[in-house]
């Protein structure tokens, strides 16, 4: 049995499928390994942005016959490969046997399929550019600043960009960018709105504005109390039907985010810095929903 996962989303899990048919599985892993050399990448190692970054392949199970030129797990359509090109065929046909050959679908199982197949031609057709992150300080110092317009002066919180707490084996694949946002560990993926009865299916700004309003975000200028400290303020964007994703203010001025699985992060889909949420690199998070802060009541699961 095989797995084939995509790594696509920030806040959503990456759709995943059980391939159980032997002769297929044999079939893919067989023509995978002809090619090694040049469409296999390590997972993770490829491009680390917003949006689609590779396709996934593992064991499912301890009885599955492995070539020896492969690892247990390793990454198509995906930057880390020498040709990306050819790493795109065989993730397009990996993902394209899911239709016949999975025992185990995601829900809207045919909807992602076709987004995950468009997206991997996208990528063939035009790789993006590959970003990876510059040594970056590793301890949190908090301080508190104001923010104010016309209506109000409201006080946050300032903490050091600390990605060294995210991107650990044991933290990295269980937290997305919720997880960050709110700056807590649940090791659930949290998702806006689950913890009090309030998720949405619906990836567009009003859906999931009032998912994280259920959960005891406040939208900017309505000010918290001293008792809420360390309030944080955060944004929310969106891939309009597919995803969405958030970021939180750090000392110094810029923004940190975690896509997904993937690393925390203090720069863009272009590699740059970001300073501006609202205009920075997002890919397909073209939605910009606004900003919110995020204090101790709030509860995500």
């Amino acid at each position: 049995m095989l797995r084939i996962e995509v790594s696509i989303f920030s806040g959503r899990p990456d759709p995943s499928w059980i391939v159980t048919d032997e002769s297929a599985v044999r079939s893919l892993l067989s023509d995978v390994a002809d090619a090694a050399e040049e469409a296999v990448g390590i997972p993770g190692a490829g491009y680390d942005g917003l949006g689609y970054r590779e396709v996934v392949v593992s064991a499912a199970g301890d009885d599955v016959s492995w070539p020896g030129s492969l690892p247990r797990s390793f990454a198509l359509g995906t930057l880390g490969a020498r040709d990306p090109g050819r790493s795109a065929e065989l993730a397009r046909r990996a993902v394209e046997g899911t239709a016949r050959h999975a025992e185990v679908r995601p829900a809207d199982d045919d909807g992602l399929r076709e987004l995950v197949l468009g997206e991997i031609d996208a990528f063939a057709a035009a790789p993006p550019v590959w970003t990876r992150s510059p040594a970056l300080p590793a301890h949190p110092l908090r301080t508190t600043g104001r923010e104010t317009e016309p209506a109000a002066t409201c006080y946050i919180e300032f903490g050091q960009f600390n990605p060294g707490f995210w991107n650990t084996p044991q933290v990295q694949p269980r937290n997305n960018c919720y997880n960050y946002a709110r700056n807590l560990r649940t090791d659930t993926f949290a998702q806006p709105g689950r913890a009090h009865g309030a998720q949405t299916g619906t990836m567009a700004c009003p859906n999931v504005t009032g998912a994280a309003l259920a959960d005891r975000f406040v939208r900017r200028f309505q000010c918290l109390p001293d008792s809420e400290k360390p309030r944080w303020l955060t944004a929310l964007v969106v891939w309009p039907g597919q995803d969405y994703h958030w970021y939180r203010l750090h000392s110094g001025n810029f923004w940190g985010h975690k896509p997904g699985q993937t690393a925390a992060r203090d720069y863009d889909n272009g590699g740059h810095r970001i300073t501006n949420p609202e205009t920075c690199d997002r890919g397909g998070y073209r939605d910009f929903c606004g900003y919110f802060y995020a204090g101790r009541s709030v509860v995500i699961k």
